[in-house]
């Protein structure tokens, strides 16, 4: 991978979650889904992605080491938007001073 390709995405996914925090009747067990949205660079199955999940990665070197990686179920997903496609060929500069 480049940096060229990288693709940035947008994902809506429901979480598995906790029914509760201690010993619950069954009856008062959280029934409510939890919707996660998370964003960042898609790490696609050719170039090290998980088979069968969107992998997502927050930030990558120039030796392609990248960092905070999350493997989500496709089964799982609600919603997928491609924000951008080669995204380091349209960056832009800000001054930090």
């Amino acid at each position: 991978m480049t940096k060229n390709e990288l693709t940035y995405i947008y994902v809506t996914w429901m979480d598995a979650h906790s029914g509760g925090e201690t010993w619950t009747n069954i009856r008062d067990l959280d029934q409510d889904p939890v919707l996660v949205r998370t964003a960042g660079f898609l790490l696609p199955q050719s170039d090290g992605g998980k088979e069968g999940h969107i992998t997502i990665f927050q930030s990558i070197t120039p030796n392609d080491d990248v960092d905070h990686v999350l493997h989500i179920p496709t089964a799982m997903v609600k919603e997928f938007k491609c924000l951008q496609i080669n995204l380091e060929s349209k960056v832009v500069s800000i001054p930090l001073t």
